[in-house]
């Protein structure tokens, strides 16, 4: 009596028909993106969803908030982006960007230092910052909450 034992070793590639852009790579099909960009080709960048026109408001220290229009520009990276006139004090602050998550290094700015962390759902946008005189070492505890403008 003989027996036969076959062995079929058939592996399908998973990431054959798979293209991952901005130097993401396949494994186990799916694209694992590379610093700064996002998707399931890895075809965006992560601050894209940032960019724009926004209005909303900060409060600092618990105070009455004050309403503001603002621009977050594209930063140098495709996961940083620019914050101009958060605080209506005609600069711009840096920030960096992974998936929904803001995270302002510090970083000085006229007489101020800025830092912070925040996060983006959707349309809106929240982020605490502390600014500090550098001069003074008066400190503030902000929170800047805002809408995206979309036309309609």
């Amino acid at each position: 009596m003989a027996f036969a034992v076959v062995f079929n070793a058939c592996t399908k590639d998973l990431c054959k028909d798979l293209i991952c852009k901005n130097n993401g790579v396949c494994r186990d099909g799916r694209c694992k993106c590379g610093l700064g960009y996002e998707g399931v080709n890895c075809e965006y960048k992560m601050y894209e969803k940032f960019v724009g026109t926004w209005d909303g408001s900060y409060r600092c220290n618990g105070l009455v908030p004050d309403l503001i229009t603002n621009i977050i520009a594209p930063g140098e990276k495709p996961n940083a982006i620019v914050i101009y006139d958060i605080f209506n004090q005609g600069t711009a602050i840096k920030a960096t960007v992974d998936l929904e998550k803001i995270i302002i290094e510090p970083q000085i700015v006229g007489d101020n230092t800025f830092s912070g962390n925040g996060r983006i759902e959707g349309k809106y946008i929240t982020v605490f910052i502390e600014q500090k005189n550098v001069i003074t070492g008066q400190v503030n505890s902000c929170v800047y909450n805002a809408t995206k403008f979309t036309q309609p």
